[in-house]
């Protein structure tokens, strides 16, 4: 928020927020709302360093790329959206987080990261962090980028974000040009102990992330025995995360271990009841076993926490089989 204060755009309603993702990365979306994911925080050595990325992201927004992406991706989307709104309810919000993973995905312009690198340096000086904070960043980006040391990097940051030697460059000019005083102020923080102690945990969190990870690969391999043991020992290891929880819920149902499944599931919604996953994935099995009033709550829930075309579909053919002709042809439609 004080990056926020010293924007061009100070009036907006921004909110930041950290993603439960391993893929490193961050984005930013119209009207504020930007995102660092779990995956990216976690490589970061200074409060400094999480400036520079949020006020980054802070320059999309203010430079209003993130507008302009969104109007593309419209316009992209304009007649499946126009069907959407004639339909109404979650069908539409569905469309728009289809659009969403288009801003997401697509990314923006080398121009338009360099503009976003200046913004948010001129913020980070203005909110009072040492600028030499962007510097390391870049430092750190092109030690993966040449590394290779973490795949996700080309999963996430990398393709959303080009990067390049450039920038890198780029970043140590502004700073040379405009704040080469300012990077040697001490009054102008970097406050690496603090925020080294304050991320203490997350990094802890993090090593159980890993094994989960490796699980997720062998899942989408198929290797789904393989992928149980990856998730039960990162469960073993963070027992309080739900993603582990829900993960073996899902491979137990796929090895139709019904009983055993259930009972992952539901100690997943009970630490995170707003996960979508988990009661998206219990909505399944009841279903599977045509316990459809069951599946029904479950199909429901997931669908007000994140909308998806499978949950609609189960909901379409759970209340045709209680007789609910309605609400079957109406989440019909938002499953095609």
């Amino acid at each position: 928020m004080r990056l926020a204060r010293v924007s061009h755009r100070p009036a907006l309603r921004y909110r930041y927020r950290v993603l439960n993702s391993s893929v490193p990365n961050a984005f930013a979306l119209p009207g504020g709302f930007i995102v660092i994911n779990r995956g990216l925080l976690v490589g970061l050595s200074s409060e400094a360093e999480m400036a520079a990325v949020l006020g980054h992201e802070t320059g999309h927004v203010t430079a209003k790329h993130s507008l302009a992406g969104y109007q593309r991706a419209m316009a992209a989307n304009i007649l499946l959206a126009g069907i959407a709104v004639g339909t109404g309810g979650k069908s539409w919000a569905m469309d728009l987080s289809g659009v969403t993973a288009s801003l997401v995905n697509n990314g923006f312009s080398r121009e338009q990261e360099r503009e976003a690198d200046w913004l948010g340096i001129d913020y980070m000086v203005r909110a009072r962090y040492n600028p030499q904070g962007a510097v390391r960043l870049q430092e750190y980006f092109y030690r993966e980028l040449e590394g290779g040391r973490n795949p996700m990097f080309l999963e996430g940051l990398f393709r959303t974000h080009p990067f390049s030697k450039d920038r890198l460059d780029d970043a140590r000019a502004r700073i040379a040009q405009r704040y080469a005083g300012i990077a040697r102020d001490p009054g102008y923080t970097d406050n690496e102990e603090i925020f080294r102690r304050k991320t203490a945990r997350l990094r802890e969190v993090q090593k159980a992330y890993g094994i989960a990870d490796e699980g997720d690969t062998m899942f989408r391999e198929k290797r789904y025995g393989e992928a149980l043991a990856k998730y039960r020992a990162a469960a073993s290891r963070e027992p309080e995360q739900a993603p582990f929880h829900s993960s073996i819920g899902h491979v137990l149902l796929l090895q139709k271990e019904y009983g055993a499944a259930e009972t992952s599931l539901r100690k997943a919604i009970r630490l995170d009841d707003e996960f979508f996953e988990p009661h998206l994935v219990l909505g399944a099995l009841h279903h599977e076993r045509n316990e459809h009033r069951a599946a029904i709550p479950e199909l429901s829930r997931s669908m007000d926490l994140l909308p998806t075309k499978p949950a609609a579909a189960m909901l379409s053919k759970s209340y045709e089989a209680i007789g609910d002709r309605e609400n079957a042809r109406k989440y019909a439609e938002m499953a095609q």
